[in-house]
């Protein structure tokens, strides 16, 4: 089977602008979710809740690795000029949402489901505005990523379905979202689900599999694993993150905590997810390792 080599179309007259904005924004906000982590300890104070110095830490650098790896989906995409204006939309909706929570976070102040004073609404409404565009963003890579794509197979299955399964996460994030604001309706916490279910543990799942892909991609190819092993492993690995995902939902749905194994259904889910993982892995270690006692003989 042929591989195309992952380089970027040097001779692109649009090369260069679009990822090079979506890459240094990530950066910028990976730096500045990590800058955080000093005055977290300094604080000491409680890692969950809703005011948290978690906030600025996680959604710094998980934001930050989404915009840095949609830089790098895109600069081995076909440009044209939607991709430049795109680009933007996407990578300046997202450092300003992370902006505002991280502000809100400085004022003392919850960054989500805090309508109660005008101001604290006025930020809400802003970053349901932003996300929600950013989203449109993400959706118009996602289709665009479908078509030409200058990868090798590998890597070009592995951007594909971490775009799908972003996709997937931030509709689940639209529901915590209306989810929650229900919830407050009622005088209970937005954040939970039942007693015990907590909202955002789906939206958790998902949301890095176009980080984890495309790395364990990387990794296969430093330990030089076939090609055949390579696509195995990574299937392996997309569907064991669909049934984990699908327990998360299980879970969150029946109103237990992230890993509180008290139905048969969750356990059964959970343990398939596990083993689609496991198994293949094993198969791919035992084939490397006859390879190599093959080479040393």
């Amino acid at each position: 089977m042929t591989e195309i080599s992952p380089t970027p179309n040097k001779n692109d007259p649009l090369c260069k602008w679009d990822d090079w904005l979506l890459c240094r924004s990530g950066q910028l906000l990976i730096i500045m979710g990590l800058l955080h982590l000093p005055v977290f300890l300094a604080y000491g104070d409680s890692w969950e809740g809703p005011i948290s110095w978690r906030k600025p830490i996680l959604f710094g650098v998980s934001t930050g690795m989404t915009l840095w790896s949609l830089g790098w989906i895109v600069s081995y995409l076909k440009r044209n000029t939607l991709d430049k204006c795109f680009a933007a939309v996407v990578s300046v909706t997202l450092v300003v949402e992370v902006l505002l929570i991280t502000w809100q976070q400085w004022r003392g102040q919850p960054s989500h489901f805090n309508r109660v004073a005008s101001f604290d609404a006025a930020i809400d409404y802003s970053m349901l505005v932003l996300i929600t565009v950013a989203f449109l963003g993400i959706c118009y890579f996602a289709i665009r990523c479908c078509g030409r794509l200058d990868l090798a197979a590998d890597y070009r299955v592995a951007a594909r379905l971490g775009m799908f399964f972003l996709v997937l996460s931030c509709i689940i994030g639209f529901v915590i979202s209306t989810h929650g604001y229900h919830r407050i309706e009622q005088g209970l916490n937005p954040e939970t689900v039942g007693n015990n279910g907590v909202a955002k543990f789906p939206h958790g799942i998902a949301i890095h599999a176009l980080q984890l892909l495309p790395a364990l991609v990387f990794v296969m190819r430093k330990l030089s694993v076939s090609l055949e092993l390579r696509l195995l492993m990574l299937w392996a690995t997309v569907i064991s993150t669909a049934f984990l995902l699908a327990f998360a939902i299980v879970q969150t749905l029946q109103g237990h905590s992230r890993f509180d194994l008290q139905t048969i259904s969750g356990t059964a889910v959970f343990t398939l997810g596990i083993i689609s993982f496991v198994a293949p892995l094993l198969f791919t270690v035992v084939k490397i390792s006859r390879c190599s006692r093959r080479q040393d003989v």
